[in-house]
């Protein structure tokens, strides 16, 4: 039940990006509503690898804008939410066959950590053979010529997260539905007008759309037709107890069968073993780990430590999601930038919908939507404070 009828901005979805964005409007004083079709961060979000990370692999795309985007919010999560967000050490294991060599890990390590600089986590090292197998005995020897070590972050339950963006949103004065679908957007002279959630509306100055891989969905719902904006993938993933050689800390893996990158992370005292990368042009709400992206992730795991034997028994769950990415074509899906973009609707001037984005830079996303918002209003936008203020344990608080 809604306090009023009218307000400044109303977001629709609750994933990371919709929950940040109603943080900071909530934060600096617009009057929001944050709605969404169901729980706080159950699509895309949760379906997520849990990294908070710099993206050491969009190096290989020349994206640098983006690694130190990443990399200077993975340090400010890591101080604003300590509770949810830890350092994580991630091995690489080098092989003769890999298709990115030892010198091209190295100039990778040293890169990461150039970008990183202020950072609170340790430099990468490097690694021999010999010192390798040492430390990680579980991994396959063959063709083995050294490691890297470097660091990341891992939350663990990113839904709690959401919630901790969702609640401290709420403190700020935001209003929040949840399980409440958007049915309509009416359109009066060139503007999106209302919004019709069930039987009641709600009017806003700005709308902003931010459901995930439901953009398009939402979009459908405005009598003014759009161009289709997301091309998602599905990442898939699988969830094992663990296993004879499984490592202490994350492996970060190139998969044998097609050089891509593939992480064995513990998580809960669990492994996390993921992630695929196909196209996916279905309903979001369908999206399912197919029997192939399991054998795919099993047999990865097994070639890289040949002791784990994982089966399909092994499995203790698997989730997928898609990644709300841009329509690019034919691109491989590996080399689709991960960027965010706000998308301005020329028709529909107060109408925006945010399209792709990361879970290490939703905050950053949110204070460049703000900004926006407050010049949609015409109005003098007060500073943005949630790189400093902290956010709080979303276990402590019932929603």
């Amino acid at each position: 039940m809604v306090r009023r009828d009218s307000f400044d901005v109303i977001v629709i979805g609750a994933g990371i990006n919709g929950a940040g964005i109603a943080r900071d409007a909530a934060m600096r004083g617009l009057k929001v509503l944050l709605i969404d079709k169901g729980e706080p961060g159950e699509g895309t979000t949760v379906a997520s690898t849990r990294l908070i990370h710099g993206g050491l692999r969009y190096l290989e795309h020349f994206e640098f804008g983006l690694v130190r985007e990443s990399l200077r919010e993975r340090e400010i999560l890591l101080r604003i939410a300590p509770h949810l967000v830890k350092p994580l050490a991630i091995t690489i294991p080098i092989y003769k066959q890999s298709k990115r060599g030892r010198l091209t890990i190295r100039a990778g390590m040293i890169l990461y950590d150039v970008l990183s600089w202020g950072k609170s986590l340790p430099n990468h090292r490097m690694f021999s053979r010999g010192e390798t197998l040492k430390q990680w005995q579980g991994l396959n020897p063959d063709g083995l010529v050294g490691s890297a070590l470097y660091y990341d972050a891992q939350v663990e339950f990113p839904e709690r997260l959401v919630m901790a963006n969702v609640l401290s949103a709420r403190e700020f004065g935001a209003e929040v539905l949840t399980h409440t679908r958007v049915t309509n957007l009416s359109v009066e002279k060139g503007k999106v007008s209302r919004v019709k959630f069930g039987q009641k509306f709600a009017e806003a100055a700005v709308i902003i759309n931010a459901a995930g891989p439901w953009i398009d969905q939402v979009l459908e719902r405005v009598p003014v037709k759009s161009p289709k904006l997301i091309g998602g993938t599905k990442g898939s993933h699988v969830v094992v107890a663990p296993f004879p050689g499984a490592p202490a800390n994350a492996l970060y893996v190139e998969a044998r069968s097609d050089a891509r990158p593939i992480f064995i992370i513990p998580w809960n005292k669990l492994y996390l073993i993921g992630t695929t990368d196909v196209r996916f042009e279905g309903d979001p709400d369908e999206v399912r780990c197919e029997p192939w992206e399991i054998d795919y992730l099993l047999s990865e795991t097994n070639l890289a430590l040949p002791a784990a034997h994982l089966t399909r028994d092994s499995i203790l769950d698997t989730y997928s999601g898609v990644r709300p990415l841009p329509v690019t074509g034919d691109k491989d899906e590996q080399s689709i930038t991960r960027r965010h973009f706000i998308r301005q609707h020329p028709q529909l001037p107060n109408l925006l919908s945010i399209v792709g984005g990361k879970l290490t830079t939703y905050r950053s996303l949110a204070e460049e939507c703000v900004d926006l918002i407050f010049q949609k209003l015409g109005k003098d936008s007060p500073p943005c404070s949630t790189a400093t203020i902290r956010l709080s344990d979303s276990r402590a608080n019932r929603f």
